[in-house]
């Protein structure tokens, strides 16, 4: 019986991921470029997006930044990953002495009437939860 509660313990203790994982390829990233990729190659390379936002926002122009240009869709994508540090499980000081760690990503391209990427924004965050732990 305490190994079964100790391979559920144990399995619970790995890694949480969710998301496109493909968004954290810079190389991938690279291929999409303003004035020239449409949905289509967008689409090939991560996939559908998480989320699609309709609107009307001007963005200055990739060739001509003096020139506006009216962005009718946003397409979001995500990922999202934590791990829990093994300390988390020790009956009471892992309050204290655990924690996790995570990181997260987002890339976001802005198509204009004709479906061509005219703005594209990226990032990243990480960091270390717990009430010990330093950032």
């Amino acid at each position: 019986m305490i190994h079964v509660l100790l391979i559920a313990v144990l399995s619970l203790a790995g890694c949480y991921s969710s998301g496109n994982a493909s968004i954290k390829n810079q190389e991938l990233i690279a291929q999409v470029q303003m004035g020239k990729s449409t949905k289509e190659d967008v689409r090939r390379l991560f996939g559908e997006p998480d989320s699609v936002t309709r609107t009307s926002s001007q963005v200055a122009s990739a060739g001509n930044p003096s020139q506006m240009v009216m962005i009718v869709e946003w397409w979001s994508y995500t990922h999202a990953s934590a791990q829990t540090d093994a300390k988390s499980f020790i009956p009471f000081v892992g309050w204290f002495l655990g924690g996790s760690t995570y990181e997260s990503d987002y890339f976001q391209v802005g198509y204009d009437t004709k479906g061509v990427v005219q703005h594209i924004t990226s990032g990243a965050s990480k960091g270390k939860s717990g009430l010990l732990s330093s950032q």
